[in-house]
């Protein structure tokens, strides 16, 4: 691996790092607009512009710039400064004084390099060159040309990742705008990931668009639960209200982008189907009431569970440790397919046709029992009687199956389905973004989610709510801190041997990994 300095301070970095990255490495931030890194390096904003003392010309673009043995540069020279000062004036020449009302503020890079590296007063005598506003380019797109500096990364998503090339450079020198050919507008999937790359209010997104400043908003990140890709996001909330998912960057998943259907998941957040309150028999309840409706209601029965699909790992192991060691003789069961009203798309980019977050985990854990069988099985056990109750892990089985509900069936999940409305028992869990778990995307890759709002209504989180029953029927299966359960998973299964809640991380890991090539794990949060 070559050996470069930067600012005095020598790092080794991998073969084909380009200097911006390498900069970040030893925490020196190099001020850029064009480049991203997922899309191929432009170097048209200048931005970047760096000295180089040894291995190479005078003033440089960073991003175009790869690491080599010998090269040292500077970030902070008086000439640096007064090139990005420059190159500051030049973009702001034009550029709108809309700050107030303009919905990329806030995380505006314009705004935020103004600050350190503009500050000066304007020598433009001239009128500032209009463009066209608030243009309908698509059906997630709003398009600001005249906010627009030029930086192409909407240009190069549209040629490199999605191949469709709708949008263009148009005109010259100070007239130069982004733009389309008469009677286009945007046609994919990944519109929203526009809004996110640009880095002025060019391209905002109409649904987040004049919704909430972005410094009102907190972050956590989690997994997209749209389908088994598993995206990485971050969630926007305040308090217990999602404002927007954002693609979160992960090179071995989703890079950095998300499809426009998961970017709208955020919605069911809050939508009608939300499962806010326990009822029994159709009316509302308390927690202990319905949790000893159901408890005393599926004794002596025949039971089925059916494992969840869009549930988490540790409350897919907890559901198995419920119908082994608390539902005597219980049949475990793992649904193919997707619950009814799914949507029915895929394509080679990020969108399967799986549309479940959590498949591969819920077989995992499934294979650990003998008591296991499928869809089939379960509708064949179903019709003949065999299964007198069942209970269900957020998934939708009786829409799955097409088939009537047996005597008792109870209900856990956070989302109203045709099963919950057949349900006996209801109780209302947390979302997978109100809490912690891990999943398994369709790749074999274990990953985290964080907790970020707080539950809506009386919803507890999914292995609170598995252990309360637990409780009630002969005791608590131990700790419900999903980093602990998490463990006591990894231990017993040799798919996640050696795995710790901590090393997983931001990226998460691939159940290949042997335990001995996992990096340092970072030490588990403290029980509470």
């Amino acid at each position: 691996m070559p050996t470069v300095k930067i600012n005095g301070v020598e790092v080794e970095v991998p073969e084909g790092t380009n200097m911006i990255e390498a900069a970040a490495m030893v925490g020196e931030e190099i001020p850029h607009y064009c480049y991203h890194a997922d899309l191929t390096v432009a170097g048209n904003c200048r931005m970047c512009l760096i000295d180089v003392e040894e291995g190479g010309r005078g003033p440089d673009i960073a991003c175009n710039m790869q690491a080599r043995d010998g090269l040292a540069i500077r970030t902070d020279t008086e000439q640096v400064k007064q090139m990005r000062k420059s190159v500051m004036e030049m973009l702001l020449k034009n550029h709108p004084l809309d700050c107030p009302i303009c919905d990329q503020s806030g995380e505006c890079r314009l705004q935020d390099y103004y600050m350190d590296h503009g500050q000066h007063d304007s020598r433009l005598a001239d009128p500032k060159v209009t463009k066209r506003k608030r243009m309908d380019i698509g059906d997630h797109i709003v398009l600001d040309a005249e906010r627009c500096v030029a930086c192409t990364r909407c240009v190069r998503f549209g040629d490199e990742v999605t191949g469709t090339g709708e949008l263009r450079l148009f005109q010259r020198t100070d007239h130069t705008e982004i733009g389309m050919f008469p009677g286009e507008r945007l046609n994919h999937e990944y519109q929203g990931n526009l809004a996110d790359i640009c880095p002025v209010g060019a391209l905002t997104n109409k649904d987040f668009r004049f919704e909430k400043r972005v410094w009102y908003l907190k972050e956590a990140n989690s997994v997209c639960d749209g389908c088994a890709t598993g995206c990485n996001i971050s969630v926007c909330y305040q308090g217990s209200e999602v404002f927007r998912y954002m693609p979160r960057r992960n090179p071995d998943v989703n890079a950095s982008w998300i499809c426009d259907s998961g970017r709208m998941r955020y919605k069911r957040h809050a939508a009608s189907t939300r499962l806010l309150a326990p009822r029994v028999d159709g009316s509302r309840s308390s927690w202990p009431d319905a949790l000893a409706a159901a408890v005393e209601r599926l004794a002596g029965k025949k039971i089925g569970v059916v494992l969840g699909t869009q549930a988490t790992l540790e409350e897919n192991h907890l559901a198995r440790r419920l119908a082994e060691e608390r539902l005597a003789g219980a049949m475990i069961f793992v649904l193919e397919g997707n619950d009814p009203g799914a949507e029915e798309s895929s394509d080679e980019l990020l969108i399967d046709a799986d549309k479940t977050m959590n498949r591969c985990g819920a077989e995992l854990v499934a294979s650990m029992s003998s008591a296991t069988a499928g869809g089939e099985a379960l509708k064949s056990a179903l019709a003949a009687s065999e299964i007198e109750a069942l209970v269900v892990l957020r998934d939708d089985a009786l829409g799955r199956l097409g088939v009537e509900a047996p005597p008792l069936v109870v209900f856990l999940g956070d989302q109203a389905n045709s099963t919950s409305k057949a349900a006996n028992v209801v109780l209302p869990m947390a979302s997978h973004v109100e809490q912690p778990g891990t999943t398994i995307n369709r790749g074999g890759r274990v990953q985290l989610l964080t907790r970020g709002p707080l539950p809506v209504g009386d919803a507890l989180p999914g292995v609170e709510a598995i252990d309360r029953m637990a409780q009630l029927s002969g005791g608590s299966l131990g700790s419900t801190e999903e980093w602990a359960v998490f463990e006591s998973l990894a231990q017993s299964c040799s798919a996640l041997s050696g795995m710790t809640y901590g090393a997983l991380g931001g990226q998460g890991l691939p159940l290949s990994l042997a335990s001995s090539e996992q990096p340092d794990p970072a030490p588990a949060p403290p029980a509470k």
